[in-house]
């Protein structure tokens, strides 16, 4: 009967409904169900159990049935229903859990009607009326033991785009086993559907997979296979996914999804023969679903590559107009929407289709893109990075956004941001040679070294053959030769410069690589050798400007200035008006100490050069800022302050029309520290020197770090200003340059390390020896330091010698202040007599102070060391009577022991005779205790026996030295008292009689040795006087023991 009925079952939807009254049960098909009313009467009358109720409810829903299937879960939900059970059946019988899942189905249809909503508002009511049937469910079931409670919430979250919590509510529903099975295939899917969302598709596939596996492949339905192939095709796996879509045509042919995802596939392979049955099946596919939005979805990414957007925006506007579509799939074709009005220059409709394509998924990252390009479109630059750096967030492997954030970045000015994206990018795409020689030009105006390095890398990738370079490779060869010159590897520049001079002749980077080699022989210091190749340049090339302008720059550096003057007016001829070369004119005369010439070239660039007035404010603050330091070396106050005024003006104007202009910035600041505000002009030059790190080739400049320092040693800062100066002066000059040497050397000197500051300064007169601030300077420091050696004195618990050999190092050094001074005196008077300039900027008074300090400090020495001199010999007599002293005291020592040493020797021959004669008075005593006979047991034999005793006990020991003998008190005598006959030995007694005993063995026994006797001798068998004692007092030996 059970199985007819499970067959009957299968066949078809039938529901069987228990009678209350007795055992017959009513089969009602299906077909009778048509009224929702009737069927919830039957059940009210027969008091059938509420899970035969949700059997109805299931046969409405599979039967399409929909408002009978509405009205059977709300009659279930009815307060009525649930007081009716409530009353007449058992607890267990009550259908708490049908309640639940009523009301979750409810809710499901509920979530179904919102996603078909058209307006917002209908879609927040149906929302807000599933929230309500979950909370009542919740209020029957607050534990959530009921599986659907938890798919209801996983939709609920879902249908709000908030999938984290829609996953979480999947994974408790998956945890508890569906009906019949070890696995909750609902939970399993719809938590398999929510990693889809987060783009997590290998996780997702293998939940669909295991759902396949619970299932079996027979009763696995095929949008199952239908996602799995949407992942292989995520995880850029064509293959697998074309097996699936294969597979589920061969379960069911007219399945419109597999033929579009089939028909896509083919669409876009390269095989000939591939598109046109493409094309045949997704045609097919519209036919059998017209509104099927995958389908469209997929036609709209076909249109879009071959750039049909009229076509691709009526598609994706079929699909944004449809019913009930997945979030996703709307949002692609929001974004196709969005890419058709942005290619038919239509920004703002594209604007508002990108953003609702974000509202509907907002994890969909393309119509980020397409924001960020409308917003570059209409210039907002700063909009469209933010765009893109929210995608590099979310996607850190995203290469167009990392490409696309470096060139906005770069546009910018921020080239550090710009460098950092490049390099993210080429991390990924680490052989994209376009990235890789991108990053070298950024590098460029950053770091030569690096961008040396990238050159490099570019011109191996692109497998550069030394025999034929192609134009690209010269250009690359050529850029690597710039960079070892900005590195200062000019012999490897002048190399990579010659090879590619090799491949560049009869080409047009013919003469931008020979005018490159010249400046590296300037470099180098061949500056004849620079000269000939400008000019042979400028025969080949009249019209090459830069040449001009280095060869007007070399003749200055060799001396030439007319001739550098006449090279810059002659290209003025030819370039009239030129900004470059009246800058050099400007910068020659500037050099030259005539500022009225380089004036007028000024304002003759002022009135033909309106694009050059940044720089013309900024020479013409550098001009007056060197006319007011004159001033103030002068003493004119008055002109000075003007002056200074003046140049900061100019300096603010060129700063407010370039805020990047890092030399206009350097004068203010310098302007600051003549005007005594060293803290303001220490912020600026520390800014300065923070924006090298974004442009090091205009902002990396030596005189920065030089002011810098020469304000810390102002603010007595002297160890930072040493810093200071000594990076300025290795990085931009090697160590080579006099002028901050000497200034090292005056911070050095400042901070009391005079003897480094000596040694710099002569280390520094050997690279400039006509240098007569140096040997100026050489002068102050060892005068100084003669100074403090002089005036330090002496203090108590000095070395006399050591302070006699600094006074002599003083010496030293007042001698070489002399010559130096002598030297410097010599010179000036000379050349004040043939009239003459001397490069001397020390005045007079300084100089006469110098040679007045070096003659009274000479004074000041003699007097010291004297002084020295007396103290030490004073020292030395005194130290002389110390020693002998100390002689005496131990001669008298010495006596003393040897006294000490006999007086011992003598009480120890004393004490060693007393013990002998101790010893001799202790042998003539055993001798008599040996031979003498003991008296009879009488009153006076005891008597006489006691007093023997006691006379043995109060002689000596042989062993007492007699050193406590003294220290005794005598006792007093104790009354003689009657000793009985048969009294008893004392344990000393008989200790005393066994010693004697044992002695005198001992002696017989060695005289019968030597005599050769036996133990058994007649004279041998007579008892001894200890044993004959023994017997007297009838008490043996082992007894008394």
């Amino acid at each position: 009967m059970a199985a007819e009925k499970k067959t009957l079952e299968e066949e078809e939807d039938v529901l069987y409904i228990p009678t209350a009254q007795t055992d017959v049960t009513v089969v009602l098909p299906w077909k009778d169900m048509s009224d929702a009313e009737l069927v919830v009467d039957l059940f009210m009358a027969e008091d059938a159990p509420l899970k035969y109720w949700v059997d109805a409810a299931r046969v409405y829903y599979n039967r399409g049935m929909k408002e009978q299937y509405i009205y059977m879960l709300k009659e279930i939900t009815n307060d009525d229903v649930g007081e009716h059970y409530d009353k007449k059946l058992k607890e267990e019988d009550r259908g708490k859990l049908e309640r639940v899942q009523a009301f979750c189905g409810l809710a499901e249809n509920e979530i179904d009607e919102a996603q078909a909503a058209k307006t917002k508002g209908e879609r927040e009511t149906a929302l807000f009326a599933a929230q309500n049937y979950l909370s009542s469910a919740a209020a029957i079931d607050p534990s959530c033991e009921v599986t659907e409670q938890w798919i209801a919430k996983g939709q609920l979250h879902l249908a709000r785009n908030e999938v984290a919590r829609a996953k979480q509510s999947f994974k408790e529903a998956r945890l508890r086993p569906d009906y019949g099975e070890n696995v909750n295939c609902s939970g399993l899917l719809g938590f398999a559907y929510c990693c889809f969302r987060q783009n997590k598709w290998s996780e997702a596939l293998q939940k669909y997979i295991e759902v396949m596996e619970t299932l079996g492949s027979a009763k696995c339905p095929n949008y199952v296979r239908l996602a799995m192939a949407a992942c292989y095709l995520r995880l850029k796996l064509p293959k697998m996914a074309k097996k699936c879509y294969q597979r589920v045509l061969a379960l069911d042919k007219y399945s419109a999804e597999a033929q579009a995802g089939l028909g896509a596939q083919k669409l876009i392979s390269n095989r000939k023969g591939e598109a046109a049955e493409g094309l045949s099946l997704l045609k097919r596919a519209y036919d059998s679903n017209p509104h099927l939005s995958f389908l469209l979805v997929s036609l709209c990414e076909q249109l879009f590559h071959r750039k049909e957007y009229s076509d691709m925006a009526k598609l994706a506007q079929i699909v944004v107009q449809s019913g009930a579509v997945e979030p996703s799939i709307k949002a692609e074709a929001y974004f196709y929407l969005g890419m058709a009005y942005y290619h038919a220059d239509q920004s703002d409709q594209a604007l508002r289709f990108f953003r609702a394509s974000k509202e509907e998924d907002p994890s969909y990252v393309f119509p980020n893109h397409g924001i960020a390009r409308v917003l570059i479109r209409k210039g907002d630059v700063t909009g469209a990075i933010e765009i893109l750096e929210s995608i590099v967030e979310t996607n850190a492997g995203d290469l167009e956004s990392l490409i696309n954030l470096s060139v906005l970045n770069k546009e910018r000015g921020e080239m550090q941001k710009a460098v950092q994206y490049a390099e993210r990018a080429l991390s990924i795409d680490k052989k994209n040679i376009l990235l890789e020689e991108y990053l070298a030009n950024l590098f460029a105006s950053l770091d030569a070294r690096k961008a040396f390095k990238h050159f490099n890398l570019v011109m191996k990738r692109k497998g550069e053959a030394q025999a034929s370079p192609g134009t690209g490779n010269l250009i690359l060869m050529n850029n690597s030769g710039v960079m070892q010159y900005e590195c200062g590897e000019y012999i490897k520049a002048m190399s990579t410069f010659g090879q590619a001079l090799k491949f560049a002749e009869k080409t047009i980077y013919f003469y931008p690589i020979k005018y490159n080699i010249a400046r590296t022989h300037e470099a180098l210091g061949s500056l004849q050798k620079a000269s000939d190749l400008y000019k042979e340049l400028l025969t080949l090339a009249p019209g090459y400007m830069e040449c001009t302008l280095r060869l007007a720059a070399v003749c200055f550096s060799m001396g030439y200035v007319d001739r550098s003057i006449q090279y810059c007016k002659e290209g003025l001829k030819k370039y009239k008006n030129n900004p470059q070369i009246l800058a050099m004119l400007v910068w020659i005369y500037l050099k030259q100490k005539k500022p009225r010439e380089a004036n007028n070239y000024l304002q003759q660039m002022l009135e033909h050069c309106p694009d050059e007035k940044n720089f013309i404010d900024t020479a013409l603050g550098g001009m007056y800022l060197v006319t007011a330091n004159k001033r103030s070396r002068m003493g004119d106050k008055e002109n000075f302050e003007k002056y200074l005024h003046h140049a900061m003006t100019f300096f603010k104007q060129a700063l407010a029309s370039n805020s990047r202009n890092m030399f206009a910035a350097h004068g203010l600041g310098v302007c600051f520290a003549l005007a005594g505000e060293s803290v303001v002009a220490k912020k600026v030059f520390d800014k300065i020197l923070e924006a090298s790190k974004q442009d090091i080739k205009v902002v990396d400049m030596p005189e920065v770090w030089q002011n810098k320092a020469s304000i810390n040693l102002e603010r007595g800062s002297y160890e930072e200003a040493w810093r200071a100066y000594m990076h300025c002066n290795n990085k931009f000059y090697k160590g080579k340059n006099t002028s901050i040497a000497r200034l090292m050397a005056q911070a050095l000197n400042a901070a009391g390390n005079k003897d480094a500051a000596a040694k710099l300064l002569l280390k520094a007169s050997h690279l400039a020896p006509t240098d007569l601030s140096l040997k100026y300077g050489i002068g102050v420091v060892l005068m100084g330091h003669a100074h403090e050696v002089i005036e330090a004195g002496m203090q108590i618990g000095d070395d006399y010698e050591e302070r006699l050999e600094s006074l002599s190092f003083a010496e030293s050094r007042l001698a070489l202040t002399e010559f130096y001074t002598e030297f410097l005196h010599h010179y000036k008077t000379k050349a004040v007599q043939n009239n003459e300039a001397i490069d001397l900027d020390i005045s007079e008074n300084e100089f006469k102070r110098l040679r007045r300090e070096t003659t009274l400090m000479s004074g000041r020495l003699k007097t010291a060391r004297k002084d020295a001199e007396t103290m030490y010999t004073r020292f030395k007599e005194m130290q002389d009577l110390f020693h002998d002293e100390q002689e005496m005291n131990r001669m008298v020592k010495e006596a003393k022991d040897k006294k000490d040493e006999r007086l011992e020797e003598q009480k120890r021959k004393e004490e060693e005779e007393r013990v002998l004669k101790q010893a001799e008075k202790l042998s003539s005593l055993q001798e008599q205790w040996a031979f003498k006979v003991p008296a009879a047991s009488t009153k006076k034999a005891v008597k006489a026996e006691k007093e023997d005793n006691s006379a043995a006990v109060n002689e000596p020991s042989p062993w007492d030295l007699g050193f406590d003998s003294e220290k005794e008190e005598e006792e007093e005598e104790v009354p003689e008292e009657e000793v009985p006959e048969e009294e008893a030995p004392t344990k000393r007694k008989l200790k005393q009689l066994r010693e004697e005993s044992e002695q005198e063995n001992k002696k017989k026994q060695k005289l019968a040795d030597d005599l050769g006797l036996d133990d058994t001798d007649e004279d041998m068998d007579e008892d001894t006087p200890g044993e004959a004692s023994q017997r007297k007092t009838g008490i043996l030996e082992s007894d008394s023991e």
